[in-house]
């Protein structure tokens, strides 16, 4: 029978010409070790709720108690405000206030319409 078995699954050229020999022999009860077959039968068993929980670390399953109030979310963020700006210095050029180590935008509006006003049409 295992001899058909692999001339019938020979002549497919698609999977059992891939298939190790072993492989394209279905496995019957012969070929299950005695330690398989003489087993207990399997039972389903329920893990308990500490074997579960040590599966997730901790952080995961923190929940918070209770809800957070408007007026404690509000003085969480009630440092996160806006803060004046320290670098600001007058353009050389113009006398407009301009950031530190930045092009004065005043200067660069002038620069770009003098620009595309010079530029030469393209054809």
């Amino acid at each position: 029978m295992a001899a058909a078995l692999v001339l019938q699954q020979s002549r497919s050229w698609f999977s059992a010409a891939r298939l190790p020999p072993l492989a394209r022999i279905s496995l019957s009860a012969a070929f299950v070790p005695a330690f398989f077959a003489a087993s207990k039968p399997f039972t389903w068993a329920i893990p308990s709720l500490p074997s579960l929980l040590e599966l997730f670390p901790p952080w995961l399953l923190a929940v918070p108690k209770k809800k957070t109030s408007h007026s404690r979310k509000a003085m969480r963020s009630a440092n996160k405000g806006l803060k004046d700006k320290q670098n600001l210095v007058h353009c050389p050029a113009c006398g407009s206030p301009k950031l530190a180590h930045n092009l004065c935008p005043t200067c660069y509006r002038e620069l770009n319409v003098e620009w595309k006003r010079n530029r030469s049409p393209e054809l």
